[in-house]
């Protein structure tokens, strides 16, 4: 049983990849405050999770029903992701109106902008994460599934709500400076994804 779990548990913590999803969540919640951070965070977990059992039931049913392949998911999601990583490329230039020296304040967000896309999905319950639980559903135990998804999401709220420490290590023009580095290496992944998802599709035909 043990044995059983962790061949269900380390994939499926693998794929959602917690540690990845924390620059990202650091970026997108960086104008808000810890209230605001700590409702997103709750929010993206709990769609996240509804969102992957849901799939974890019946997501094959429900993908043949629309019929949606995987790889469209994929494609999708990729693209979803590259118009968020572009606008992280250019976010924090100067505009020509603004004076030298010149602050300007930056606009605040709501939990909600970002906590359902993009942080519950893709990035949590990514095309990745769902073929993965659907693929697990349909070759192991289900209770064990949905346990080790139960888990996972945990770890990856504890994990995630660690963020106020980094905020306060590496200040604003730290987390400006990583919107920047995020943005390039988020497009980038999200090419990557666009690629897997065309190529999967292709060699399928």
């Amino acid at each position: 049983m043990a044995v059983e779990f962790l061949l269900i548990f380390i994939p499926m913590f693998i794929i959602i990849d917690p540690f990845g999803v924390l620059p990202i969540y650091l970026v997108l919640t960086r104008t808000m405050d810890q209230r605001s951070r700590h409702k997103t965070l709750k929010l993206a977990i709990v769609f996240a999770t509804c969102l992957l059992f849901a799939f974890a039931i019946m997501g094959k049913a429900i993908l043949d029903y629309l019929s949606v392949s995987i790889d469209a998911l994929r494609i999708t999601g990729g693209i979803l992701l590259l118009l968020i990583g572009v606008s992280m490329l250019y976010e924090g230039d100067i505009p020509r109106s603004r004076r030298k020296g010149e602050e300007e304040p930056e606009e605040k967000q709501n939990p909600e902008d970002v906590a359902f896309v993009p942080l519950g999905t893709p990035m949590l319950a990514g095309p990745g994460a769902i073929s993965v639980v659907i693929i697990l559903t349909g070759t192991g135990d289900i209770p064990l599934v949905l346990t080790s998804l139960l888990l996972v999401m945990l770890i990856s709220a504890l994990i995630l709500v660690r963020a106020d420490l980094v905020f306060k290590v590496i200040g604003k023009a730290g987390t400006r400076a990583l919107t920047r580095v995020m943005g390039l290496l988020g497009s980038a992944y999200a090419v990557q994804m666009i690629l897997d998802g065309v190529t999967d599709y292709v060699s399928s035909l």
